[in-house]
């Protein structure tokens, strides 16, 4: 079979054709007659993003040999809790844009962010019933629904602590639980309906947390740096940061008391050496993933490893 990249991940052609379809669906599931459920969908539809959690669901269960019934419904699921995460998300963290348009909450208020957060929650699990298998909807209902308390757990940690006192172990565990639930869902629940063994569902599931924390240590520096954002926004709005952690316990309490002051003077602290350190870092974190793929069916192995290379990709833009 040919590989194709298409942004972030590989897909099979069969999972390429069917991309358009579930942009069709998720499109529709955004037309609803209330008019201001209508308005604020329309308005977070605009911020386009990449599909990369549709195209692991496509790519996981064409390459499976699972129905295209089957993996078009997830896909278009997985993207309705994504879209619900981050409108969610850009509350708690009080982001004021989204894929350079201005936040919704931001736009329309808070209680219209959670209200249409909601909508997309429930919408995903009533999705889940047009799915024609039944036995596939039973084994796709429990790990929404799971993975659904994962990303709140990891939510609520992400708020709940105070982000001067917490310590490395804390948050590595904020960061998997925040991210990875969301890249292991749409292939976990192709593994799940091919029946693979547990072996091969605990081996995704360990190499997603790694690949999660990868992903929000990148996300972090690019946050401190300001790429597509304020820079230092999380500092300046008390949210764990794993390398403004990592720079300011190394700081005399006066200089991180101005620091805290003035977070964006923050950035004139951060030498080559740090950027190059963190990058190490992520490098092994990525190497760590990688070390369990030969227990994952060779045939999925191409679509792990294109996170991997995206990830790779973005570090080398630092």
């Amino acid at each position: 079979m040919k590989k194709k990249y298409l942004n972030q991940s590989f897909v099979p052609p069969e999972a390429d054709e069917f991309l358009d379809v579930v942009k069709q669906e998720f499109s529709q599931s955004f037309e609803v007659q209330e008019n201001f459920i209508s308005d604020w969908l329309r308005h977070h539809n605009n911020s386009k993003g990449k599909w990369i959690r549709a195209r692991l669901a496509l790519a996981s269960g064409g390459l499976l040999g699972l129905s295209s019934q089957t993996y078009i419904k997830w896909a278009v699921v997985c993207e309705l809790i994504h879209s619900a995460s981050l409108l969610h998300d850009d509350i708690c963290d009080g982001d004021l844009t989204r894929r350079g348009k201005t936040s919704l909450w931001k736009e329309f208020g808070i209680p219209a962010a959670v209200c249409t957060g909601d909508y997309l929650i429930a919408e995903s699990f009533r999705k889940l019933t047009e799915i024609e298998q039944g036995w596939h909807q039973n084994i796709l209902l429990k790990l929404l629904s799971c993975s659904v308390k994962e990303i709140i757990f990891g939510q609520s940690l992400d708020v709940s602590f105070n982000h001067l006192d917490i310590n490395d172990t804390q948050l590595r565990k904020i960061a998997i639980e925040k991210t990875a639930p969301l890249i292991a869902m749409p292939i976990m629940g192709m593994f799940q309906c091919k029946e693979l063994t547990e072996d091969e569902c605990s081996a995704l599931k360990e190499i997603s947390n790694e690949l999660g924390l990868a992903y929000q240590y990148l996300n972090d520096i690019e946050n401190i740096i300001g790429s597509e954002q304020e820079a230092s926004s999380d500092l300046l709005k008390g949210r764990p940061n794993l390398m403004a952690i990592k720079i300011l316990k190394n700081l005399s309490n006066a200089k991180k008391k101005k620091i805290i002051n003035e977070p964006k003077k923050l950035g004139n602290l951060i030498s080559r050496k740090d950027f190059d350190e963190s990058r190490d870092e992520i490098s092994e974190i990525l190497i760590n993933a990688m070390s369990n793929i030969h227990r994952l069916p060779i045939i999925i192995q191409p679509v792990i490893k294109s996170l991997k290379d995206e990830i790779n990709k973005r570090l080398q833009l630092l």
